[in-house]
């Protein structure tokens, strides 16, 4: 414990000689007024230390203290709570044993230690209800919130008690790597394979196009039934559209099965498969399991336009390739068509170009949507007087390093938290430096970050001219980009994405209505429904003070109704969880004397990978365990886990000094003295007439 102050020392006898000064000349002709000598020692001491005191407060002191803090040992403790775990043949232990056994677990450790008891699935939540609904299992997230959670902690071991079976997430045997202390597996399921047919894995895209026929493929895996015949069924609603006989040919056959489909109207259309059953199966919930294609008018046509090849112009070509959106077309700067209304969006790669003649006033005077790349052969000059809605002032042709700084509050489209932290990783643009100016409602993607120095200059950016949607990438060599991407992830997916949802939001022709309704048409059941309405008035300005009511109904008519919650400008709504099925909405607002109305449907997707998969890894577990010093345990032997965890010598309490300023002037016990000592020092003033 000590006293500190931002002033020195030397203040302190200031304040004792201000003391002593103020006493003295307060008492020291009172002597003569027939005081006793004792009395008035009294009164100037009392006087002395309260000024003193007081004083000295002023000063801002503080004490600083050091807490001891004795922490336990901290156990944690983690329990798979799939599907996958009650569709074993050990289902009926996991359901009724196995809750009390971890219960006797948690009660024998918390004699010596502090345990925490988690529960994973897709996400992690505090305790275990023992319901088994979880659609996926994730087991790489559960180790890397522990790691996260008890880092600096006196985590003394890990439990995990799980079949091994994950569908999600990274192998978890490289998540736990991080994980310093022991870990001990609880290993549950059954590793046998049982007799069973499944649909496996179903390839389709997500949307089609009226009038294509597209190709839907099924994987069957049949188990143990070698010379056993069975049907797939593809169906839309009662419609039966196909069917195909399977024969399996040994005991582990893996068969695909291809359907021939056209899309013969609008919407999301919802197609169910189902395998006939066969005796003697050890589940059916694999069985059957439905699919949701989009099905579009037609596809968005793209432009893309340079004056001379560069790898960038076929990077962003190869992202719209792997798009189902899109019709490119490339051009060259020399061979453009007279009018461009054909076209929903124009890419110009460094045009208009310091090498080409060709006339852009006709494109910059039409309505088509642009995405404006700047490079190093971009005519600045020209550029900017063509009005695109950014202007960059630069008297030297000279050019920075910019790496992206993703803007939080982009309100356009979403950014996925993994892409943008594969973003921040991509190497630098080479962008032109100088002085960029650009309307205050643009909405930049992301921001310059030049060496060091995080700048508010926008590196891609969405601005409107009249009523023509207008984009600018600020920078070259995004070829770079796509190369990264692929170096970090093995795939070309968050750059392909953001190019997809650039040239998405750029080519979308605006919706004109005075009330708007967002969510996506699927959703998965383990995801909540979730809802943004606009509403506006007669100026197209946004408003927010009417209700929003909507009312959701499922296929047997149940309707749930619910209101929107307001936010700033907009409404939100978050339905929670549904079950499996079509569902359809109404949804009203009242502005004025007139009502607005939107209608539409949306699809609640089943999930079915926990039963796709009932082979228990317990392989997996022992590697986790083997690798941290710790061991594979039987159900069995749970009681005598904790035995095992107590016995180990590192599993011991820690003491913690921490050390804290508290301020003094409001401690209670020093004020509780001042108002003391002047108040004995009253009392004796009036008891002797001063």
């Amino acid at each position: 414990m000590g006293l500190i102050t931002e002033y020195p020392f030397g203040f302190a006898f200031l304040c004792l000689l201000l003391g002593a000064s103020y006493a003295f000349f307060l008492y020291y002709r009172d002597i003569k007024k027939g005081l006793k000598q004792s009395t008035h020692r009294f009164m100037v001491v009392f006087r002395f230390f309260s000024v003193s005191l007081i004083a000295f407060l002023l000063l801002g002191p503080l004490i600083r203290q050091s807490d001891k803090i004795v922490e336990k040992p901290i156990v944690i403790l983690g329990v798979d709570n799939s599907r996958s775990m009650v569709l074993a043949s050990d289902s009926d232990y996991v359901r009724k044993v196995l809750p009390k056994s971890l219960d006797g677990l948690v009660n024998a450790l918390n004699k010596k230690c502090d345990v925490k008891v988690y529960s994973f699935e897709g996400n992690l939540s505090k305790g275990f209800d023992a319901s088994y609904k979880g659609s996926q299992t994730n087991i790489s997230t559960f180790f890397h919130e522990v790691t996260n959670r008890f880092s600096n902690r006196n985590a003394a071991a890990l439990i995990v008690a799980s079949d091994g079976i994950y569908n999600d997430g990274t192998d978890p045997f490289y998540a736990a790597r991080k994980i310093v202390f022991p870990v001990f597996t609880i290993a549950l399921g059954d590793t046998l394979v049982k007799k069973d047919i499944l649909i496996r894995k179903i390839i389709a895209n997500k949307t089609a196009y009226l009038g294509d026929k597209f190709i839907v493929e099924v994987l069957v895996e049949m188990n143990k039934y070698s010379g056993q015949t069975t049907k797939l069924v593809l169906s839309n609603g009662n419609q039966l559209i196909d069917s195909k006989e399977i024969r399996s040919n040994s005991d582990h056959s893996l068969q695909r099965i291809s359907f021939n489909l056209e899309a013969r109207k609008t919407g999301a259309v919802r197609y169910n498969l189902k395998l006939g059953e066969v005796p003697g199966e050890s589940t059916t919930l694999n069985n059957h399991t439905s699919f949701i294609i989009d099905i579009l008018d037609a596809r968005q046509k793209i432009a893309l336009i340079y004056d001379s090849p560069h790898p960038d112009v076929t990077a962003i070509e190869k992202a719209l390739e792997g798009s189902t959106h899109f019709e490119t077309e490339l051009l060259r700067a020399t061979n453009l068509p007279k009018t461009f209304e054909k076209y929903d969006l124009v890419i110009l790669n460094q045009m208009p170009s310091v090498t080409s003649v060709t006339d852009l006033g006709n494109l910059f005077r039409a309505k088509t949507s642009l995405l404006i790349i700047i490079g190093s052969q971009t005519d600045l000059n020209s550029l900017n007087n063509l009005k695109s809605g950014l202007i960059i002032n630069t008297s030297l042709k000279s050019f920075s390093e910019s790496q992206p700084i993703v803007n939080d509050d982009f309100p356009l489209f979403s950014v996925d938290k993994k892409d943008a932290t594969v973003f921040r990783e991509f190497p630098p643009l080479q962008s032109p430096f100088g002085t960029y100016q650009f309307s205050p409602l643009s909405d930049v993607l992301f921001y310059q970050k030049i060496g060091n120095v995080s700048t508010r200059t926008p590196l891609i950016m969405f601005t409107r001219v009249a009523e023509k949607k207008v984009g600018f990438i600020t920078g070259e060599n995004l070829w770079r980009w796509r190369i990264s991407n692929y170096m970090q992830q093995s795939n070309h997916e968050s750059f392909d994405l953001m190019i997809d949802k650039t040239a998405l939001y750029l080519s979308t022709k605006d919706d004109k209505s005075f009330f708007r309704i967002h969510l996506n048409s699927r959703i998965s059941e383990n995801e909540p429904v979730e809802m943004e309405a606009e509403v506006f008035n007669a100026s197209y300005e946004l408003i927010n003070d009417p209700d929003v009511n909507i009312t959701i109904s499922d296929a047997e008519k149940k309707t749930y109704p619910f209101v929107f919650s307001k936010t700033n400008k907009a409404y939100y709504l978050n339905a929670g969880l549904f079950p499996v099925g079509e569902y359809s909405y109404n949804a009203s607002v009242k502005v004025g004397a007139e009502i607005f109305r939107k209608s539409g449907k949306f699809f609640i997707e089943q999930v079915n990978v926990e039963s796709s998969n009932l082979v228990a890894d317990h392989n997996l577990l022992y590697r986790i365990a083997a690798s941290h010093d710790g061991e594979l345990i039987k159900p069995g032997d749970i009681e005598k886990l904790a035995d095992k965890i107590m016995a180990r010598e590192d599993i011991r309490s820690v003491s913690i000094y921490q050390q804290r300023m508290s301020d003094l002037i409001g401690n209670p016990w020093l004020f509780s003295l001042i108002i003391l000592l002047l108040t004995a020092e009253w009392v004796i003033r009036k008891r002797e007439g001063l």
